[in-house]
């Protein structure tokens, strides 16, 4: 009877070794290039650049390519692939400046992607005007200039003065002006819609122009953060508010993954303490992995929600946008052990290829490519890769 026992607990310890490995040997396969990626590998950035320069500078991109069902949506999604691939081509600068003069074509096509009149037009439709007839308006435009203005100061970091510079004090002049009129600081994407990640974009497109140019900005700087801090962070878990009422600034969503991962990364470049907070919040409310699998939440555990555009598919509550957002600020952080957990549900999800000199991800199309380049190079929090400041 002893020995049948032995045998029982021997077999049960097999099996449970055998489901360990089952459950950990897929996420392990997945994350093994991690650690090259943290690193700042030159040779796996060029590849990835190689590819998204050809899905999205090599290509003539329309609002024909994103079948979002909407519009909008659509356009938002190609202005999305340019701005997200022309982050990634100035972050490998930053970290790889013998990267210059590569780099540089393809990071000029981006910022001229965006100015195109059929990329402006999402925009445009909204506010019935031109973003760009209109910077010295009374509208704001939140997404569009907001976002385009952060292109532009973080190309100026990246690759010094050039023809976009006089764009970009100008951008930065009137989103200062409508910052430093508005009650709650904020800014409106569209008419009557307000939502504090894109400020985040605004705000950290106005640190950009100061680390670039040399001017003041702290001002209106201060009063966002500190405004932000006491209105727009959600006490509780720690995460950016998704949207907020126009007329008081009183939330109008949830604090949510998508949001808050997506937000951090301009706000390192405004304040670096708050965004730093929120990724802490972020880790804190909604980190999680699913056998050895990276994943965010979208909404604070105990608290529910909807999927939508900015959120993509929810599995189990867990974000499609928000997971793959904060590959950012793991790399920021030197946070490896999490990096390399998304790392690894990135390249389940992706499935990616090598091409030749190239690399890209199958599912992902011309903007899931470029967010992924724009991910994997996000600067580093310790000044190792141009970024300096804690």
């Amino acid at each position: 009877m002893a020995q049948n026992g032995h045998r029982i607990v021997g077999l049960a310890a097999g099996a449970a070794a055998a489901v360990a490995v089952t459950a950990t040997l897929p996420a392990a396969w997945c994350g093994r290039g991690a650690a090259k990626w943290m690193e700042g590998d030159a040779a796996r950035q060029l590849r990835l650049s190689r590819g998204v320069a050809r899905l999205v500078c090599d290509e003539s991109l329309s609002r024909s390519r994103f079948r979002t069902g909407v519009s909008q949506f659509s356009g938002e999604w190609l202005f999305g692939s340019y701005l997200m691939a022309g982050i990634g081509f100035a972050q490998t600068v930053m970290e790889h400046p013998e990267l210059h003069a590569q780099h540089a074509p393809p990071a000029r096509r981006c910022i001229e992607g965006m100015l195109t009149d059929e990329v402006r037009a999402f925009d445009r439709e909204s506010w019935g005007e031109d973003p760009l007839d209109g910077i010295d308006g009374p509208n704001h435009h939140a997404a569009y200039l907001g976002y385009l203005n952060f292109l532009l100061g973080l190309h100026r970091l990246a690759f010094g003065e050039d023809s976009y510079a006089g764009l970009n004090d100008r951008i930065t002049a009137a989103l200062v002006r409508h910052i430093d009129a508005s009650p709650i600081v904020l800014l409106e994407t569209y008419p009557g819609e307000v939502y504090p990640v894109d400020n985040c974009f605004v705000i950290g497109s106005v640190g950009l122009h100061q680390r670039a140019t040399g001017s003041d900005h702290g001002a209106a700087i201060r009063r966002w953060t500190e405004r932000a801090r006491a209105k727009y962070v959600d006490p509780d878990a720690r995460l950016l508010i998704q949207a907020v009422d126009p007329a008081d600034g009183s939330p109008a969503d949830e604090p949510r993954g998508s949001g808050t991962a997506l937000g951090l990364i301009a706000l390192h470049y405004a304040d670096p303490r708050l965004a730093r907070e929120l990724y802490e919040g972020l880790k804190a409310s909604l980190a999680g992995s699913v056998l050895g699998f990276g994943a965010v939440r979208e909404y604070p555990r105990r608290r529910t929600g909807r999927g939508d555009i900015d959120s993509g598919p929810i599995v189990f509550g867990y974000g499609c946008s928000a997971t793959g957002f904060s590959i950012a600020g793991a790399r920021r952080y030197g946070d490896d052990a999490f990096f390399r957990r998304l790392f690894a549900t990135a390249h389940l999800c992706g499935a990616p290829v090598s091409r030749g000199d190239r690399r890209e991800y199958v599912s992902g199309g011309p903007l899931g490519n470029a967010i992924l380049f724009a991910m994997l190079t996000t600067p580093g929090d310790d000044g190792r890769n141009g970024t300096g400041e804690r």
